[in-house]
């Protein structure tokens, strides 16, 4: 008899202890967090997003890393990366998005990065009383932060630290690879018709650095500046990284138009490479990536095959 007692003791408090588990519903209406965006905003979320809205390519592959994809109901024309960002409504362009379909998607997240017009468009969204979230990234360690406070903002805090771990080691591993190595001198293209380099400011200047080069505009007082092709003859570049996002047939063209000039070393060692400009440009999980695809292009000794 005492042994059936106690049966029926255990199984009531089981099933209170199952009661007291709070469903998704409940986690997500108690999930509470007050961030400061990169503007300064304090930006507070008093239940788990459901439904976020992304308004840069870059934020758009950090929320998929995060793996928020039920969760993103809206991107911009420009969010192609991964794959399922295709499949996502769009809200039109990263400099002008709609605001009535960003209001029509009915969000309780939005974010973004700053831009001329964000100001504008904060004050549009919180009109419609969608809360907003800025970010604005200057150098590789800001990515990471970035990373870390939109997975707080959407309880994705495990799956951030484990990203964020692993780019880091992929990143020490290059900078261990070409530490000590000789620095050769490096010319990126962003653009071809003009010519469109970049200084320091920009995030292909700092994976140029880190990657054990020498941006031959490293100097420049400009992030993205125009050059002629006599300051380039000039600086007399030993490897020329071109940066595109466009077809091979473009590349391929571009390459032609630089073995014409066989008095630049690189031309003349074939040290010609091609890099997806998304890699470089976007302050996301893929720069890591971007910077791994600069490092082989400088330095092939160090990263064979």
């Amino acid at each position: 008899m005492k042994q059936k007692i106690l049966l029926l003791a255990i199984s009531i408090l089981l099933i209170a202890s199952c009661q007291r588990q709070p469903t998704h519903s409940q986690t997500s209406s108690l999930h509470k967090a007050t961030i400061i965006d990169d503007i300064g905003r304090q930006v507070e979320i008093n239940h788990l997003p459901q439904r976020i809205v992304s308004l840069d390519p870059s934020v758009t592959e950090i929320l998929f890393a995060l793996e928020l994809n039920s969760e993103i109901v809206g991107v911009t024309n420009y969010c192609d990366y991964p794959e399922q960002a295709k499949l996502k409504p769009r809200v039109g362009g990263y400099l002008d998005p709609n605001i009535e379909e960003i209001a029509l998607l009915e969000p309780d997240l939005v974010v973004t990065t700053l831009k001329t017009e964000t100001p504008k468009l904060i004050q549009q969204l919180e009109n419609f009383g969608i809360q907003v979230f800025v970010l604005d990234p200057k150098k590789i360690d800001d990515i990471f932060d970035n990373i870390s406070s939109l997975a707080m903002l959407v309880h994705r805090e495990e799956k951030a630290n484990h990203l964020i771990a692993t780019l880091r080691e992929r990143l020490d591993e290059i900078k261990k690879k070409v530490e000590g190595t000789y620095c050769p001198r490096v010319f990126l293209e962003m653009g071809a018709e003009p010519l469109i380099s970049v200084g320091p400011g920009s995030f292909a200047h700092d994976l140029i650095e880190i990657a054990g080069g020498r941006n031959v505009f490293g100097q420049s007082i400009s992030t993205y500046r125009r050059c002629t092709l006599e300051e380039i003859l000039l600086a007399d570049p030993e490897v020329i990284i071109i940066c595109s996002m466009v077809s091979n047939d473009f590349c391929l063209r571009q390459r032609r138009w630089w073995n014409r000039w066989k008095n630049i070393s690189a031309v003349r060692n074939n040290r010609i490479c091609i890099v997806e400009a998304n890699l470089v440009t976007r302050p996301g999980p893929r720069m890591v990536e971007g910077l791994e695809e600069i490092a082989k292009a400088i330095h092939p000794e160090k990263f064979p095959g």
